[in-house]
């Protein structure tokens, strides 16, 4: 008989929630956690509008970014911001799956137009701050 059963893909722990008026939504660990598992981790943090200021309601998003400092893996991210970024847990989450890099993460195509987005989404921007980090180029 064919055993019609899915295999568990495991989890990031994918979360998010409205406090009032602000979405706070995750992905994997914190950089306590990583650090309690004995991972050589770190992380970055990116405060910066969601789309160019000269749009209407352009709500700040603040992002603090774990990493591995060896592999260069992402390992978990927050978000925090009064406009709606849950779904950027959701590609975190979807990176982190798949093994993805803060390098990776740095350039990953993502829609540009400015009712949406800045040129660079906020999660190139802060993949690309953790880049410089890691390059010596940003102070931690």
């Amino acid at each position: 008989m064919l055993d019609k059963r899915l295999r568990s893909i495991g989890t990031q722990s994918t979360t998010g929630m409205l406090i009032f008026g602000r979405t706070l939504a995750c992905s994997g660990v914190t950089l306590a956690m990583a650090l309690d598992a004995g991972i050589n981790a770190t992380k970055v943090a990116y405060k910066g509008s969601y789309r160019p200021d000269f749009m209407p309601n352009a709500h700040k998003v603040e992002i603090e970014l774990v990493y591995d400092r060896n592999s260069r893996k992402v390992l978990g991210v927050q978000l925090w911001s009064k406009h709606d970024v849950s779904q950027a847990a959701d590609t975190i989450s979807a990176l982190m799956h798949y093994h993805g890099t803060i390098d990776e993460l740095s350039f990953i195509d993502m829609l540009f137009s400015p009712n949406f987005d800045q040129p660079f989404n906020y999660l190139n921007l802060v993949g690309q701050l953790a880049v410089k980090q890691e390059n010596g180029y940003l102070r931690t």
